[in-house]
């Protein structure tokens, strides 16, 4: 089960890279006792293997800043947005960091590298559950401007659900949609501020204004 999300970036270009490549988060490491159990099947290679899940499409990770914000600059737009960052995270324990990767590029290339984008794919395996950011170039090598609205993230998720199926992964089903109470819809209605649609702005501001967990 993978769930996505994607937000813009208006600033801290260099700052994106460097979080989404670290490679602190991107190492996966060998304690003695798995590499105990691997050796004992005849792995015995994997005793100093550290693997390195960060793969650019389009660029290196060295120069995606600079030619990122090459790009925005010789683009048309007048919009600030400077890149896209993106997330697909797995269901804790149902997939291995090599398969979630693998996913991850694929999928990266199917929305945005193939379309001339420069995309970084970092698969994360610092904490319990397996994630994938990308970092987008909000201007392709094309110098067409990404257009990141609902039908663009509709087809994330699609693409996404798709490539789980494929490896066998759970996916999320649509949960059913509750009705409004009457005060509520009127509100909305209206053009009136409500409790939940507080909450949810707020929410929005907070990922975009955020680069890590921690910071969100």
């Amino acid at each position: 089960m993978a769930t996505t999300k994607i937000w813009d970036v208006k600033s801290h270009l260099s700052q994106l890279i460097a979080y989404v490549a670290n490679v602190e988060k991107t190492i996966e490491k060998f304690d003695d006792e798995t590499l105990k159990a691997l050796v004992s099947y005849g792995i015995d290679d994997l005793k100093t293997e550290e693997r390195k899940l960060v793969t650019p499409i389009n660029c290196t990770v060295e120069n995606a800043p600079t030619e990122m914000a090459r790009l925005n600059s010789m683009s048309k737009s007048k919009s600030d947005t400077v890149a896209y960052h993106a997330y697909q995270s797995f269901a804790r324990g149902e997939v291995d960091a090599e398969t979630a990767h693998q996913i991850g590029i694929r999928l990266a290339n199917e929305l945005w590298g193939d379309k001339d984008f420069l995309v970084v794919v970092a698969t994360h395996v610092n904490t319990g559950t397996i994630h994938t950011h990308f970092a987008i170039g909000a201007t392709s090598r094309n110098f067409v401007r990404y257009n990141d609205c609902t039908t663009t993230y509709l087809k994330m998720r699609e693409v996404s659900d798709r490539l789980c199926r494929e490896h066998g992964l759970s996916v999320i089903k649509d949960p059913q949609r509750k009705g409004k109470h009457y005060s509520q819809y009127a509100a909305e209605k209206n053009g009136k501020p409500t409790f939940g649609g507080t909450i949810r702005s707020d929410i929005d501001r907070a990922i975009k204004a955020s680069l890590t967990e921690r910071e969100f």
